[in-house]
């Protein structure tokens, strides 16, 4: 549900029919985003300050801190996600954007009914799960990749599932134990990030290890981790399609100082699925829209479509 604090502008932004993203820039203009589609609005706001109050007191609500030292943050307050930049050097006017995360997560079958994916995608989800395969959920923002992810964990019943991410979005609850990164205090001190938190992940004896989304070093380590065992184990990573998820591995590979050819034979041998979601191009609507396996072709990674 939408938390009470949520200021009733946003509230009623986010409470319209299949919204789920409220994207507020300054006073000059607003966006409402249903999937694919976003539609312009006047902005809710109509003073700079009513806004950067708003804006602070979200995140001060969700346990982080807006201000001129720290000019960007972002927080989960309820099925909230809000990313909020405060006027600065950075951005001329304060950014608010809200997304709207659901109330619950959905099983498989519930994203089959719903027309996420065909009974034989279903069936071939659930077999992926069963038989412990190691996979990557791709797509571009919105795309459903954390709603997808979600439903196949809710597969693996009476097992020990140890998630890590920024922000707590996946949100299993039951016997799931969720690491968060943190940031770092007033005096830059204190930061945990994604690859330490893997690191100690791997201590806890999980069945399977679960990245909210693959961004830099923590890609390395979880490789690793996936070619000495914890089969079953899943992470998402921003990639329009399919066919990017190679140069989008290498990308960031270069960004941890890793050589792409060591890093190739690594992904291969334990990244068994890559499955990408995307938006119905007629109805906007979130759909999987390819599936396909990572292999080396004359020394080169690349993904080969599965029909």
């Amino acid at each position: 549900m939408i938390p009470t604090n949520i200021d009733p502008r946003l509230g009623q932004l986010l409470a319209e029919p299949g919204v789920t993203d409220v994207l507020v820039s300054g006073t000059a203009g607003c966006w409402v985003s249903r999937g694919a589609t976003i539609e312009a609005r006047p902005s809710p706001f109509s003073e700079p300050a009513d806004l950067d109050r708003v804006a602070v007191e979200l995140i001060s609500s969700g346990g982080r801190r807006l201000d001129a030292a720290n000019p960007f943050a972002d927080v989960v307050v309820g099925d909230v996600r809000i990313h909020a930049v405060l006027k600065s050097a950075c951005s001329s006017v304060t950014q608010l954007s809200v997304r709207f995360l659901g109330e619950r997560p959905r099983a498989l079958s519930e994203l089959s009914a719903a027309g996420m994916f065909g009974d034989p995608m279903l069936v071939g989800l659930q077999q992926l799960v069963a038989e412990r395969q190691n996979f990557l959920i791709c797509g571009p923002t919105g795309a459903g990749k954390t709603t997808l992810l979600r439903a196949l964990l809710l597969e693996c019943a009476n097992q020990r599932i140890v998630t890590i991410e920024d922000l707590p979005e996946l949100r299993l609850g039951g016997a799931a134990v969720e690491l968060l990164a943190r940031q770092a205090n007033v005096e830059g001190r204190g930061e945990i990030g994604l690859s330490r938190l893997l690191v100690e992940a791997l201590r806890m004896r999980p069945d399977r290890i679960v990245v909210g989304e693959l961004r830099s070093a923590e890609l390395l380590i979880l490789v690793q981790a996936l070619n000495t065992g914890h089969a079953g184990s899943g992470a998402t990573l921003h990639a329009n399609s399919i066919e990017d998820v190679p140069a989008r591995l290498h990308s960031i590979a270069l960004l941890a100082g890793v050589s792409t050819e060591q890093l190739d034979s690594m992904i291969v041998s334990c990244i068994n699925w890559v499955i990408q979601v995307g938006f119905e191009a007629r109805t906007g609507e979130r759909k999987v829209v390819g599936v396909g396996r990572l292999q080396l072709v004359d020394g080169r990674l690349q993904v080969e479509a599965v029909n």
